[in-house]
């Protein structure tokens, strides 16, 4: 008996029906195919305004109108709207962004397809790179951390549209090892509940894409898919552990210290 050939389902935003080209905050359709070795089949165009409810969150109406499609491809998103695809098992990748759609398709069937995650992982280039700590007092922190603890303040952000402060300390060849990331959040007054100050361990890793591919495959968590980061050209995807610990995966570049970006 033959098996059934594989089919996967992808979402594609694009304004001029050709490229991954369209700003998921700007789209007002959304192109859906099937596609399945032979290549990609194209359904129909599925528009958002039709689609809502009442009062409903265009994000909400999106979520809904794509449940059936596991991928969608965008030109660029958010943090905060690809979270929310993810939390509805919807993967939204701007890692397309310029490519001709059939092309787009190919490369996506092709690494969702052609997954065994019985092999070994290929982690050579793989290291840790940080902790991430929230505090409530900065200065504190630094002063607790590097004049009690010898630690070296590496680098120090304000961020004033999201209104944090973040830090890096280390020991020694600074980026080249092991750093702490500490993060102030403008907004928070009171102390956090003990356990809930931790906020991710970072990893560097090499071939980002297939490896969150192999996760999601072995039925790993990942609130944050692929996505690359606003400056700079670094592809960052946030998984988590058994137990809900979140872990920043980050693509180790050539030659690089895996600086923050």
């Amino acid at each position: 008996m033959n098996k059934p050939m594989p089919h996967f389902r992808i979402a594609v935003a694009s304004r001029d029906g050709a490229r991954v080209d369209q700003h998921f905050g700007q789209a007002e359709d959304f192109l859906v195919y099937e596609v399945n070795e032979i290549g990609p089949t194209l359904l129909e165009k599925r528009e958002v305004a039709p689609n809502i409810r009442g009062d409903e969150d265009p994000r909400e109406t999106i979520c809904r109108m794509l449940a059936d499609c596991p991928v969608l491809l965008v030109a660029k998103i958010g943090v905060t709207p690809q979270e929310r695809l993810a939390g509805a098992g919807i993967e939204a990748s701007d890692l397309h962004v310029g490519k001709a759609i059939e092309a787009a398709l190919a490369e996506v069937f092709a690494a969702k397809t052609r997954i065994n995650t019985d092999e070994p992982v290929e982690a050579d280039g793989f290291r840790l790179l940080h902790t991430m700590l929230r505090v409530t007092d900065m200065d504190r922190s630094l002063d607790f951390y590097s004049r009690l603890l010898g630690m070296t303040v590496l680098e120090k952000r304000e961020h004033k549209k999201n209104q944090f402060t973040q830090a890096y300390l280390g020991y020694g060849d600074g980026f080249a090892q092991m750093t702490l990331e500490l993060v102030f959040n403008w907004n928070r007054e009171e102390p956090y509940p003990q356990g809930e100050s931790f906020g991710h361990l970072a990893i560097g890793v090499t071939g980002i894409t297939r490896l969150c591919d192999r996760l999601a495959a072995a039925g790993v968590t990942m609130p944050r898919p692929p996505r690359s980061q606003r400056h700079g050209d670094t592809i960052v995807a946030f998984v988590e552990d058994p137990d809900g610990h979140r872990i920043e995966l980050m693509q180790m570049r050539p030659g690089s210290d895996a600086a923050p970006e």
